[in-house]
């Protein structure tokens, strides 16, 4: 199941906008929502880049940031983590920012 219709609007994008930004037209990015074609492997990766998800979350693959996890790649991680923060709203992202820096003064008290 292609999320694009989702992350499209999540993030305030018109489908001729998206359309522009990619080379493709307004009609190309409806057929795709509505299921009735689907993308090549490079608009995928174009899709991707462009929304700053990975080609997984893209299509729906649920648990797509576990096999990232169990790489045990730092940059692996962060890439995850950053990629899910973007598609927060700024009051989330703060939030956010609040519960890590919450999580990491507990870890230091018990490091101590």
């Amino acid at each position: 199941m292609l999320r694009l219709k989702d992350l499209r609007e999540e993030n305030g994008v018109l489908q001729k906008e998206l359309a522009h930004a990619i080379n493709r037209t307004r009609a190309c990015i409806s057929s795709w929502e509505q299921g009735k074609t689907e993308p090549s492997i490079d608009d995928l990766l174009k899709l991707a880049d462009f929304f700053e998800v990975t080609v997984d979350c893209l299509v729906g693959r649920d648990g797509y940031f576990v096999k990232a996890m169990d790489k045990n790649d730092k940059k692996d991680l962060e890439n995850v983590l950053l990629g899910f923060f973007r598609r927060l709203t700024e009051q989330e992202q703060f939030r956010t920012i609040g519960f890590a820096q919450a999580l990491a003064a507990t870890q230091e008290r018990q490091a101590d």
